[in-house]
């Protein structure tokens, strides 16, 4: 075997230290401190955004998603060749469900559909699933999902992408294996194919090599174990000419066949291990799948050309471009329909697997009333362009009137994450407001608490509603938001003693007085509190006067 270093790959200075040398991309350390990364930071890697999630964790995106399913479904029962069994539910499984945001939008926005349609009497279950088991635990305990929980429409399962396994569901104790599902499997993957276990080639010359990779670090490590260690690993990849039948699989062979054919001068990525998942997901469910699967990302056959080698992204865990072009010649080759958008993407890839366990032989599609939506909720106006415009609006915020402002939130079906980026701004206008103005903005508010799925976040999104119903003078409102920051984030003397203002300018002196008191409970140097203490009394006196 003879290594040959990449020309595109940096040179490694000469005094790093060698923590391993020339493994296959898949059997690299790296996935095993991923895994032990994400055991090991559970929630706290998206409440303190470690790790990034917002694009594919918003309520748009949600309701997107949950648009496709709807028009699978529509597909599914209109499809006479395979009945759907009313007395089973159809399972829709989201992998790597994280920190279960992106699952209580999508719970919210498919069964509020759901409801209002004709299709109301169809039976769905949403699963949860993670290879964490204390992701498990707090899904299982959120008060927010307990609703779903109770009403049969949820569920949870531990599900790692590595093993080939069938899945037990925690609350119902239904299995999910081969043979015994009778209405097909929707499965949802955002974010997951990024952080699982790829390889890495090259062609050049029409020959095929397989890129290997070494991983170095500036310091000794005493510990090869250490999660922090990707952050501070460096890469780089050698190429090694690739014999015939590289995979044990033949379909992953074929895809390799024909790159070497087609690119030239080229890296990729092959996501084997997405691939052999997505054919373990197709026996679960007999070849009767939609997949729909986010991801930073690539299907155009064009964006594979003159690529450079894989550029490992660190933030806290690691994550890579997902070749969704391979994804889709193996859809394609079994026998399925691979849907993607026909333009490139700033931030965020969506595409679609269908398979159909009875083809049908003529040029009319089985998934019309899927396609359609995937067209329209995806290709035309999708969670990636939406992104775009969201980052344009929220940097100038600031020059934006109301309407506009309320507008975008409407756009963004009252994301909370988007109402923080806005935050300061609609502070600047509730200095001057009319009567309706008040009413709309305090109708705003209660639809962005009623969309959000607290997780212990740093920042505390009812304390800022409470402040702007304080701003626009809706002191009830503000009262009911700066409670439920006491009951999530705990009390403290400025909570108390805003709720204190808000009954003192209502005249409300004895309510008022009690949370003044409360207050300087809890901080007895607190001088507002102390300050309003004295002042109160006087108030009384003289409007007794």
């Amino acid at each position: 075997m003879t290594l040959v270093a990449s020309a595109h790959t940096p040179a490694i200075a000469p005094d790093m230290f060698v923590l391993e040398e020339n493994q296959r991309l898949s059997d690299s350390m790296l996935w095993r401190l991923q895994r032990n990364f994400y055991r090991e930071q559970t929630l706290d890697a998206w409440r303190q955004s470690i790790v990034p999630h917002y694009v594919t964790s918003n309520t748009f995106i949600a309701q997107a998603y949950a648009k496709v399913v709807f028009g699978y479904i529509r597909d599914m029962l209109r499809d006479d060749r395979q009945p759907h069994v009313p007395d089973e539910p159809v399972y829709v499984l989201e992998l790597g469900a994280g920190s279960g945001r992106f699952s209580y939008h999508f719970l919210q926005s498919f069964f509020s559909m759901l409801r209002q349609s004709a299709l109301r009497d169809v039976a769905v279950t949403f699963i949860m699933s993670d290879f964490s088991e204390r992701n498990l635990e707090f899904w299982r305990e959120h008060p927010l999902l307990q609703t779903y929980v109770e009403q049969g429409f949820l569920d949870f399962a531990l599900v790692d992408l590595s093993e080939y396994k069938e899945i037990v569901l925690l609350r119902s104790g239904k299995t999910l294996g081969v043979g015994q599902l009778e209405n097909p499997l929707i499965v949802l993957a955002n974010y997951v194919f990024d952080s699982i276990e790829q390889d890495a080639f090259y062609v050049g010359g029409g020959r095929l090599y397989e890129s290997l990779i070494s991983l170095h670090s500036p310091v000794a490590e005493p510990d090869m174990n250490d999660t922090s260690l990707l952050t501070r690993v460096q890469s780089n990849f050698s190429m090694v000419s690739v014999q015939h039948d590289y995979y044990p699989e033949p379909e992953l062979n074929c895809i390799l066949d024909f790159y070497q054919q087609y690119l030239a001068d080229s890296h990729f990525l092959m996501p084997a291990q997405a691939i052999r998942y997505l054919g373990h997901l197709r026996s679960i469910s007999n070849n009767r799948l939609l997949l729909i699967s986010g991801d930073k990302g690539y299907s155009r056959e064009d964006d594979l050309l003159y690529q450079v080698p894989p550029q490992i992204v660190h933030h806290g865990s690691i994550s890579l471009m997902v070749n969704y072009h391979a994804i889709g010649q193996y859809v394609s080759g079994e026998g399925g329909v691979f849907l993607t958008t026909p333009h490139r993407h700033d931030s965020l890839h969506i595409c679609a697997a269908l398979f159909d366990a009875i083809p049908v032989n003529q040029e009319s599609s089985q998934f019309l009333e899927t396609e359609q939506a995937f067209r329209e909720a995806i290709s035309q106006i999708g969670p990636d362009d939406y992104y775009v415009l969201k980052c344009f609006i929220q940097s100038n915020a600031e020059h934006l009137s109301l309407e506009q402002l309320l507008a975008y939130m409407r756009v963004s079906a009252w994301d909370a994450a988007n109402f923080w980026g806005c935050y300061d701004a609609f502070m600047q206008h509730a200095q001057n407001l009319d009567t309706a103005a008040k009413q709309e903005i305090s109708a705003m508010a209660k639809q962005v608490w009623d969309k959000y799925y607290p997780m212990g976040e740093e920042r505390d999104l009812a304390y800022a509603l409470g402040s702007l119903m304080y701003e626009i003078e809706f002191y009830p409102d503000a009262i009911v938001y700066l409670e439920l920051s006491c009951r999530l984030y705990g009390e403290n003397a400025a909570t108390s003693y805003n709720i204190a203002m808000c009954h003192h300018n209502m005249c409300q002196f004895a309510q008022a007085l009690h949370y003044v008191q409360q207050a300087l409970l809890l901080d007895p140097a607190y001088e507002p509190a102390r300050i309003m203490q004295l002042t109160i009394p006087a108030q009384v006196r003289q409007i007794r006067k």
